[in-house]
């Protein structure tokens, strides 16, 4: 957890800096897909529950224990516990506690650019693309670069689909080179041949965040994307990625109405203020 650490460190002095209370962790949710973090200051936070997880139960008594706390202290005790099924929760709590240093006047300050929306200006043609956790960017890339790869950990039945005629099957998307139901790095000569490389959030929660981006030795253009990926902005530069697509709810209230429906029907984007940040 030595990265958690890092991003502890690094938001505690922006805190000091700026001069800004730390909230207090008001309510924890685990969704169907998402858990999800609330501050007393109403801000929620979110990362895809993909990790080593224990049964919820397990963890009722640790957040309650947490709950009136401020973040900063609830992401201490869960380091101190030094259990990888707790990552989860310490990706939703950094998170939020990177919220408020993430407005467009802070990041300036720390000579990084946010631009609202996802527009993704790069010129991809003539460039071989990785899109590692299928979706979102496909619009970008699909012929529109040289070579495209998709990588994601979903089994093909759940991204393919195959037209099955007399003679023939077919199976689309076409013109998009498949790596599914595995990690990334099982490839990493696919990998280390990348110009671009794009990847998910919940490679945060998984750790293979910083294996993914040292093995694209190559790569120009080194992007993150998702709502986890706004727990530290300063960190992530730091590492390595000179790219950050990120998202927060416009109104949390009405995120958790709709993320517990009985059927969840809602578009993530259109409930989200929507970003990019470069440095």
């Amino acid at each position: 957890m030595k990265d958690i650490k890092r991003i502890l460190n690094l938001n505690l002095a922006l805190y000091e800096k700026y001069g800004i209370p730390v909230a207090r962790l008001e309510e924890f949710v685990f969704g169907f897909k998402w858990a999800m973090a609330i501050d007393d200051n109403k801000k929620i936070s979110f990362a895809l529950r993909i990790g080593k997880e224990k049964p919820v139960k397990e963890y009722e008594p640790i957040i309650r224990n947490l709950i009136g706390k401020p973040l900063d202290e609830c992401i201490k005790e869960l380091l101190l516990m030094e259990d990888e099924t707790l990552r989860t929760l310490l990706v939703v709590l950094s998170s939020l506690m990177s919220k408020p240093l993430n407005s467009v006047e802070f990041l300036a300050d720390r000579g990084i650019e946010r631009t609202p929306g996802l527009n993704f200006r790069y010129d991809v043609s003539g460039m071989k693309v990785g899109l590692v956790g299928y979706g979102v960017y496909i619009k970008f890339f699909l012929n529109k670069c040289k070579e495209f790869h998709a990588f994601d950990l979903s089994p093909q039945d759940k991204v393919l689909s195959y037209r099955i005629s007399k003679d023939n099957t077919e199976v689309y998307p076409k013109d998009i080179y498949f790596h599914l139901g595995e990690d990334a790095l099982k490839h990493k000569d696919i990998l280390e041949s990348l110009d671009i490389i794009i990847m998910s959030g919940s490679t945060l929660v998984n750790e293979s965040y910083l294996d993914i981006l040292h093995a694209c030795k190559n790569a120009t253009i080194k992007g993150i994307y998702g709502p986890s990926s706004e727990l530290s902005p300063d960190y992530l530069f730091e590492c390595g990625y000179n790219y950050i697509f990120s998202m927060d709810a416009k109104d949390s209230a009405e995120y958790l109405k709709c993320s517990f429906a009985p059927i969840p029907d809602f578009s993530t984007f259109e409930l989200m203020n929507l970003y990019e940040l470069k440095k």
